[in-house]
């Protein structure tokens, strides 16, 4: 088969595995409002999936006068609200997917963006936690998205090389940054358009399920 040389998942979370990315552009959209600066749909676009550090770089050209970090405190501050009086809600194909990842003996890690606080509330909330070998979260990691750093890292947590790992991502810059690391890259739809990147991608499946039938050749 065309995947036979691959031995582990690394998987992003916000917009790949959970459909968290909307939650996170309506909040970004009411703390802009709230606060008084700039936050257009083409800003959100081009933070999503990016590190921190990155995230702030773009913010601070739009909005000199704003301090980033506490801007995204507020946000921040009414996301984890909303999670607390809401579920957290999986992608289309998620649980199947891990079924049978997990059926295989397949290795799997998290490479997330998100700080841990983030990551661990989603993944307690959702029972994934035990689902991974290893889990990273973006404030581990020094050079962030789209930069290859926590992909080439999570690959060496599993105890794999970068080529036997597929990378599953939604957004441009994780799609920028699993291609970097060497991996193999599945790139999931969600609310960034995939046309600048689909020269980076080994695989656009509609939903997560569908990657079973891709690595088994059906």
């Amino acid at each position: 088969m065309k995947y036979d040389y691959i031995k582990g998942f690394i998987f992003d979370m916000d917009g790949t595995m959970f459909d968290t990315e909307r939650v996170y552009h309506h909040f970004w959209k009411v703390a802009a409002k709230e606060r008084g600066f700039t936050m257009t749909d083409e800003m959100i676009d081009s933070m999503r999936g990016a590190s921190l550090e990155n995230i702030g770089v773009l913010f601070r050209e739009c909005n000199p006068d704003y301090d980033y970090l506490e801007e995204r405190a507020i946000r921040e501050k009414y996301i984890l609200e909303y999670f607390e009086m809401n579920p957290v809600p999986k992608k289309e194909g998620l649980d199947e997917l891990f079924e049978w990842i997990h059926e295989k003996g397949y290795k799997v890690a998290l490479g997330s963006s998100s700080v841990k606080n983030r990551v661990m509330m989603y993944m307690d909330k959702t029972g994934y936690t035990e689902k991974f070998d290893y889990i990273c979260s973006g404030d581990m990691i020094k050079n962030g998205k789209p930069a290859p750093d926590i992909f080439i890292h999570c690959a060496d947590m599993l105890g794999l090389k970068p080529e036997e790992c597929i990378v599953v991502e939604d957004s441009l810059n994780g799609i920028r940054a699993g291609y970097e690391a060497g991996c193999r890259v599945f790139g999931i739809k969600d609310m960034s358009p995939l046309d600048g990147v689909r020269n980076l991608m080994d695989e656009e499946p509609e939903k997560l399920s569908d990657i079973i039938n891709i690595i088994e050749g059906k």
